[in-house]
């Protein structure tokens, strides 16, 4: 083993780990202390993150994190690879610095620093926050060892200066297994059909939908097949991406691309207001119990969300039409009454049925076996999931058993568990939550739909968004086979579940519910998120296969507010644009023509504002407007002149304040 010389080291650091969006609760190791290290020996030097506890485990110069464990490989002995199921190993963190792509470091007036490592495969690590100072000397030590170059465009992030090799094409959508859609359990048929990786890429691309069982089956006219060289079935993969990317092209062809440059760095000051309570929800209702002023009942939804799940698991019914808003309290008594008994005849129906019947209906045996297995897995990190023997996955099973027989004609499709999970949550009632999750579906049932066209339309009308609001990022997605944002594919699937906190996730869906600022809210969300992150990604030269993983890693990276703010300053530079075109007009759902009324949005506010007393979670903050900044540090290196030349350039820039 070879000896390390220790070039920098810091104690005290911490990771604020977000808890997964399946836990309600924040989870013992969501902060966890450590030690930074920058190593030197004779394989070249190397950073590394141990957290307390770990100091005397052997570490190796790379791990790959898989969920709670740590699969670790040790170079020197071939293939060799050891497991430890330790909640502490997913925080280890061991790279090469030459590995490293880029290095980003916050620092706020009377706050706490923290600083954010992406690599040059896209893999971004948690924000490291450095409690008793030392961020400004790793900085340093890094630029000792690296050729730092500040961003022109961003203060805040150094950018490795080397040289920067295209990835291969052929390379790209094998990337896009990284995703994570769902989980892949069909052993049989993946040694039936071989270990291609571009059917491999295909398979998680359209398991949601059942799209590649169908195309081996020769009744999917959405794309070709070819028969490989082992003479075994295999989708068209050049006939996917043209086929997406052709609709995108096809779609594109107002020229505004051109024409247009719209200048959104000036956006407007809006805020997010304070949750909703249920004594102010009450404030919304007659003496008959109808609401009064709905349209300012869902604005004060959309600004601040609701306080509780207790709150939600009234507020959701209207919001997803199991009430109707003008209902009274005795007409939603009879509502009530009238859904569960439809409720009940429809779960009788798959009940009562034998073995004999089931075999004569593959569509539906075929549907109960996915069922099962997905129930297992759904959220079961979550105390409402968690016991195996829970009555809470029983009722998640009937519900989505009876939505079947309800919708039999698109039945179950995986990725529907996760969209009824928060439902139940909230619910707690198996009635209530069926018919809340109906209401869901009856806003995303296209999502699921067999040939996927809401899926590549929604994602071809986020490339045309973003060709009118950046066309630099635009033109720079397309140079790297990008343009088909392949990479919000599941964020649009099931609306963020998996990005977000599970909290946060129900806030989220809440705010959409409500469509009060306009439709395709949801776009504009991927929209700022993705425009926050474009000095990343265009600087460190991210091809195809990095800007996966990197969108990929943003997942409970990123905070909800800044999110929703960003968003909607979007929308108003959209909203009030005078030449907007008409394709954009119409996806927001704004009148077309110069001049058009807006929806109040930041001016005259009457709700209370959210009061921001900490910095927003997140690896990057989207919107830094509440604090004040300071400049970024001078990077003075002692002992080391031709470090010290490397440097001139970074010292001779004007510091540029955190925006």
């Amino acid at each position: 083993m070879p000896k390390d010389k220790i070039l920098f080291e810091r104690k005290q650091i911490i990771i604020k780990e977000r808890s997964p969006q399946s836990q309600a609760q924040a989870a013992p190791l969501d902060e966890v202390t450590g030690t930074i290290t920058i190593i030197e020996n004779e394989r070249g030097k190397f950073f590394r993150y141990v957290p307390l506890g770990l100091e005397d485990v052997m570490t190796d110069d790379w791990a790959l994190i898989n969920g709670v464990h740590s699969i670790t490989s040790n170079k020197n002995d071939g293939d060799s690879t050891t497991q430890s199921s330790s909640p502490l190993l997913k925080f280890r963190f061991n790279f090469n610095l030459h590995d490293l792509r880029s290095v980003r470091r916050h620092h706020m007036l009377h706050g706490i620093a923290h600083m954010v490592f992406i690599l040059k495969d896209g893999t971004t690590l948690p924000a490291f926050y450095f409690n008793l100072g030392g961020s400004k000397e790793l900085l340093q030590k890094l630029a000792q060892c690296l050729r730092l170059e500040k961003s022109t465009q961003d203060a805040r992030l150094y950018i490795v200066k080397d040289d920067l090799p295209k990835r291969n094409l052929s390379q790209s959508l094998s990337a896009f297994d990284q995703l994570n859609l769902f989980d892949s359990s069909n052993d049989v048929m993946r040694r039936l059909r071989g270990n291609d990786p571009h059917r491999t890429t295909v398979e998680r691309f359209s398991k949601v939908t059942q799209f590649v069982k169908d195309t081996f089956l020769g009744q999917n006219e959405f794309i070709t097949t070819n028969e490989n060289s082992n003479g075994l079935l295999a989708p068209d993969v050049t006939a996917l991406t043209n086929s997406i990317n052709d609709e995108i092209r096809e779609s594109n062809n107002d020229g505004f691309e051109v024409i247009y440059k719209v200048d959104f760095k000036k956006l407007p000051d809006v805020a997010r207001g304070q949750p909703v309570t249920t004594k102010e929800w009450q404030t919304f209702f007659d003496k008959d119990g109808r609401a009064i002023d709905v349209d300012k009942l869902k604005e004060r939804i959309y600004r601040g969300g609701l306080e509780s799940n207790i709150l939600r698991r009234e507020v959701w019914k209207f919001l997803l039409n199991f009430y109707p808003w003008s209902s009274t309290r005795d007409e939603r008594i009879e509502i009530l009454k009238k859904r569960k008994s439809e409720y009940f005849d429809m779960k009788v129906q798959w009940k009562s049925m034998n073995e004999q019947q089931k075999q004569r209906n593959a569509s539906f045996r075929d549907r109960e076996s996915l069922i099962d297995k997905d129930v297992a897995r759904t959220d079961r990190t979550h105390e409402f999931y968690q016991d195996d023997n829970s009555v809470h996955l029983q009722i998640l099973r009937d519900v989505l058993m009876t939505y079947n027989m309800y919708n039999f004609d698109l039945g179950y499709v995986q990725g529907m568990n996760d969209l009824l999970s928060p439902i139940l949550i909230v619910m707690e009632e198996e009635v209530d939550a069926f018919w809340c999750f109906v209401g869901l579906m009856s806003r995303m049932e296209k999502n699921f739909h067999l040939d996927q066209a809401h899926i590549k339309s929604q994602l071809s009308n986020l490339h045309t968004l973003l060709q009118f609001i950046d066309a630099e990022l635009a033109n720079y997605l397309t140079e790297n086979n990008s343009s088909n944002m392949y990479f919000f594919f599941r964020w649009m699937l099931i609306c963020f579940k998996r990005e977000f906190s599970f909290d946060d996730v129900m806030y989220l869906w809440e705010v959409i519910w409500t469509d009060y600022l306009c439709q395709n809210f949801d776009l504009l969300v991927c929209l700022a998120i993705l425009l926050s992150q474009k000095t990343v990604i265009m600087e460190s030269k991210f091809g195809c296969n990095e800007i996966l993983k990197f969108f990929n890693d943003l997942s409970c990276n990123l905070d909800l507010d800044t999110c929703l703010l960003s968003a909607e300053k979007l929308y108003i530079q959209l909203a009030t644009h005078r030449d907007i075109p008409t394709s954009i007009a119409k996806l927001l759902g704004l009148p077309t023509g110069p001049n058009q009324q807006l929806i109040a949005t930041g001016e005259n506010i009457t709700y209370p504002r959210k009061i921001y007393t900490k910095q927003p979670h997140g690896t990057m903050n989207l919107d830094n407007s509440y604090f004040r900044q300071e400049s970024e540090p001078s990077l003075l290196i002692d002992h080391d002149e031709t470090t010290s030349a490397i440097l001139d350039e970074l010292l001779n820039m004007t510091p540029l304040m955190e925006l």
